[in-house]
């Protein structure tokens, strides 16, 4: 709980290495603007720094552009389209705090805990539903978490997470290992910092000029 209230807005940035289930590998630079508990801005950067993907959630509805493409992508559930940008499905409010080696306060309000001996930690909504986020493994002194175990629609999803040893940032990860069937996503963090303010407009999507289609995502 202190860490959500002490980290509600931050700016980080990450190399970002993607491995297919075919072995091919992608990579880029990625920066992520956050206001939690649901608002997420996403840019996926060349190594020159151009804009290649941008995903933006303000806390009601997703937008996707592919810069390349002449096509905005829209969308109540912003997993859809965070797992058309990156490859993980996740939904957007769950991404920011796991950036923070926490899990989301509203996935965690009125489940049952149950602590198991090799100290995996496992979440029940105690009414039969499962949970997307069904285990936390905490790491040796028990105040950080190790790794987050996912599962939506069927489709597991495992977190793995880094720390430094030293300085004021110490229980945010310094990198993160996102598993799944259809691949891995690699992310190390660049930089992490805490903004004075985010403006309301970093959650605004700059629509490209000219004859843009408009794709809205069921």
């Amino acid at each position: 709980m202190a860490r959500h209230e002490a980290w509600q807005q931050f700016e980080a940035g990450y190399k970002a290495r993607w491995t297919d289930s075919l072995e091919r590998v992608w990579r880029a630079r990625v920066l992520v603007i956050a206001s939690l508990p649901d608002r997420l801005r996403l840019e996926i950067l060349t190594g020159l720094g151009q804009v290649q993907g941008l995903f933006v959630f303000d806390g009601t509805r997703a937008t996707l552009w592919i810069v390349p493409e002449r096509v905005v992508y829209t969308s109540v559930r912003q997993g859809v389209l965070l797992e058309q940008l990156l490859g993980l499905r996740l939904p957007g409010t769950e991404l920011a705090p796991t950036l923070l080696g926490l899990p989301s306060l509203d996935k965690l309000d009125g489940v049952v805990v149950r602590r198991l001996q090799d100290g995996t930690v496992v979440l029940d909504s105690g009414h039969g539903k499962p949970e997307p986020l069904r285990h936390i493994h905490l790491c040796e002194d028990q105040e950080r978490l190790c790794c987050m175990d996912f599962s939506d629609a069927g489709a597991p999803l495992s977190v793995l997470f880094q720390y430094g040893a030293k300085g004021p940032d110490r229980d945010i990860p310094t990198s993160l290992t996102f598993h799944s069937a259809t691949g891995m996503v690699e992310l190390t963090r660049t930089f992490f910092r805490q903004p004075a303010r985010v403006a309301p407009e970093t959650f605004e999507v700059p629509l490209p000029e000219g004859d843009v289609q408009v794709v809205e995502v069921p």
